[in-house]
């Protein structure tokens, strides 16, 4: 499955409890020797499965976007962090992943610049002075969270559009970075915009992602392509059963 079609999103999700212990070597044969120096740093071992699952399902979800073996795939970081495709080249594949300890997600598109973020609801409480500064919330919806009304959820749906928009970037989350405004265009779907009116930030378009319960997951797309489409752009959702039920042919790819 090769995407070839611009107006396309894929989605991709797996949760670490799917996989037995017998396939984690298996997922792990997926990384590079780098994605598994950094696996091993990690001092707890649910978060080292949720990376080890998150950079394997990249793999997975590139591979078959580009019709290419995993082990085919080379990647490298920009001085502001954020992953490249080396080899194959691709100018025009975008991508973005992310993981929690119960759920990892990767978007794959040929939009434009694409962010994804997922976060786990677990009873955390949401404060929203978390979003002051980051996020100009409406007056209705701010109203609304302080009221009460499943004002976590409601929390978490604009942290997470907040950290995909700046992933769509090209960078992570800063107090350095300006304000964003997400204006509501239909149901699910949202304008991203800076609040300061600076027209060298570019507007994108999110939305809010179909979810397992107990998280929440959104994704930002930048272009013409995303704004002229938004809410008619089609979000293919993909569960890599396969993945799972079979180990990665040939090995990956050395750095």
């Amino acid at each position: 499955m090769s995407i070839n079609q611009a107006g396309g999103v894929h989605v991709w999700a797996a949760h670490p409890k799917d996989f037995d212990e017998a396939q984690w070597s298996g997922l792990a044969a997926w990384l590079d020797s780098f994605e598994r120096f950094r696996a091993c740093l990690f001092r707890l071992e649910a978060d080292r499965r949720a990376y080890i699952l998150a950079h394997a399902l990249r793999r997975l979800a590139l591979a078959s976007a580009l019709a290419v073996p995993p082990g085919e795939l080379s990647f490298s970081s920009a001085a502001s962090g954020k992953p490249l495709l080396t080899a194959p080249e691709d100018p025009g594949i975008y991508f973005s992943h992310a993981r929690t300890r119960s759920r990892v997600v990767c978007a794959v598109t040929r939009i434009g610049p694409v962010g994804i973020d997922v976060e786990s609801l677990d009873g955390d409480t949401a404060e929203l002075d978390l979003l002051a500064g980051f996020v100009e919330l409406p007056d209705a919806l701010r109203r609304e969270m302080e009221r009460g009304g499943d004002a976590p959820r409601h929390f978490f749906i604009y942290w997470t559009l907040l950290e995909a928009y700046w992933k769509s970037r090209g960078c992570g989350l800063s107090f350095a970075n300006p304000p964003i405004r997400c204006h509501k265009t239909g149901p699910g779907w949202f304008k991203v915009s800076p609040a300061s009116g600076d027209a060298s930030l570019a507007c994108a378009w999110a939305i809010s992602l179909t979810s397992p319960p107990g998280c929440v997951a959104s994704l930002v797309l930048e272009g013409r392509r995303a704004g002229a489409a938004a809410g008619e752009i089609n979000v293919i959702y993909h569960d890599p059963d396969f993945f799972r039920a079979a180990p990665p042919a040939g090995q990956p790819q050395q750095p």
